[in-house]
């Protein structure tokens, strides 16, 4: 993956912050956007445009994805397998080898305009995507691998020119690209009228207009975002309560919500209910299985249309609010009394050799240390669990840590 596609953490310094965004300044984001008038409609901006979000940190990240809007130009378009060339390229820079897959456009429409020759190179899981359709993605990637990347060619050109004549194999699709730095990248493949696209523009923009009005609901609720990583498709934020609430052996603890959306993935918008256990400034964040009785969790797939996107939210209580119910069981779970074989069970997941993050070093020395198997040193494991959120890693390797540690805390596998 090239480093100008890299999901980046965003730098939360209060110093760079006023942590306020005027309405209208942050739809300025969805100026563009297909589903500006909804969003415009649902959330009555012609009257709320000039008040104020107060919601620490929320003009950093304005201004991150505000960035990303203004340097990558996201677009589709629609072609055929019969005009679709796919190869390898081959470059060497400063002494290495860089090769690209490289899709061809020989015709395509871009809105209701024919267009030829458009020459475009695969990130993220497009080429596989593309490989899918023939069941090939295996053996040519081995292709691509073991440097027969011609081999690798002959047998998609195989398609192509039976694409020429067969309509099951000429499949019509379309092609989303982004334009960064006068080179432009295929970034996904998907269906012409069945798949719909948000963004982490729309995201943010909801998501923060979600929270406003909450707030104005519930005066005295204040937020901050304690975390935000994002690139031009895919956006994680952690949202949480400045008011903190007591759990026991948990400490103190706060209500937080988990935004995200990915333009590439299965959940185009995702918005969970978590935990923020410890102090704002530090502490670390527990995930919350789906419940059966709350609706904690609101997931919407890509093929979910506007018109049902928008009445979800509408009913985010269950997702912006964490019952009474729920911290009283965070108190009364049994495992808080066993905090080694809790750390036991940390360590082995994170050390497994199956596991993405067995090779990180300073989180394992974390978890090494053994600590006493009483109630009274369950604070411990806490203050381990802060130190693991500290690190500076790789985001999605970060998420897999939290899944791994409130899963252990609260389920106990």
């Amino acid at each position: 993956m090239k480093p100008d596609f890299f999901q980046k953490t965003v730098v939360l310094d209060p110093e760079q912050s006023t942590g306020k965004l005027k309405v209208s300044t942050l739809c300025e984001l969805i100026d563009s956007h297909p589903y500006r008038d909804e969003i415009y409609k649902s959330f009555n901006i012609d009257k709320i445009q000039d008040e104020i979000i107060c919601i620490d940190y929320i003009d950093l990240v304005f201004k991150k994805i505000q960035y990303y809007n203004e340097n990558y130009n996201r677009y589709s378009i629609y072609a055929q397998v019969k005009d679709i060339d796919v190869y390898e390229t081959e470059e060497t820079f400063d002494g290495e080898i860089h090769t690209d897959i490289i899709f061809n456009f020989e015709e395509y429409v871009e809105i209701d305009e024919v267009k030829n020759h458009l020459i475009t190179i695969a990130i993220y899981d497009a080429k596989n995507t593309f490989l899918d359709s023939y069941e090939m993605t295996k053996y040519a990637n081995n292709l691509f691998k073991i440097k027969e990347a011609d081999l690798a060619r002959y047998n998609i050109q195989f398609f192509k020119e039976k694409a020429k004549t067969n309509s099951k194999v000429n499949k019509h699709k379309s092609y989303r690209l982004v334009e960064h730095k006068n080179k432009i990248y295929l970034r996904g493949i998907t269906s012409i009228n069945k798949y719909f696209e948000y963004g982490v523009d729309f995201t943010f923009v909801v998501s923060m207009l979600i929270l406003h009005q909450n707030m104005k609901a519930n005066p005295g609720i204040e937020y901050i975002i304690r975390s935000a990583a994002l690139n031009e498709s895919k956006l994680d934020l952690i949202v949480s309560e400045k008011f903190l609430k007591d759990a026991g052996a948990f400490g103190s603890i706060s209500t937080a919500v988990n935004i995200s959306t990915n333009d590439l993935g299965q959940g185009s918008l995702s918005f969970s209910n978590i935990i923020s256990v410890g102090r704002l400034e530090k502490g670390f964040f527990i995930y919350r299985r789906k419940s059966e009785v709350e609706s904690n969790k609101e997931i919407v797939p890509h093929t979910t249309k506007p018109e049902n996107v928008f009445p979800i939210f509408n009913n985010m209580g269950g997702v912006l609010n964490t019952s009474d119910e729920f911290i009283k069981e965070l108190t009364e779970i049994k495992a808080i009394k066993n905090p080694d074989e809790l750390r036991v069970k940390i360590l082995s997941k994170i050390s497994s050799p199956r596991s993405s993050l067995k090779g990180i070093t300073k989180l394992s020395d974390i978890f090494n240390r053994k600590i006493d198997n009483e109630i009274s040193s369950f604070a411990k494991l806490i203050e381990m669990c802060e130190k693991a959120e500290e690190l500076e890693i790789d985001y999605d390797l970060k998420d897999k840590l939290r899944y791994i540690i409130s899963d252990i805390m609260l389920y106990g596998s």
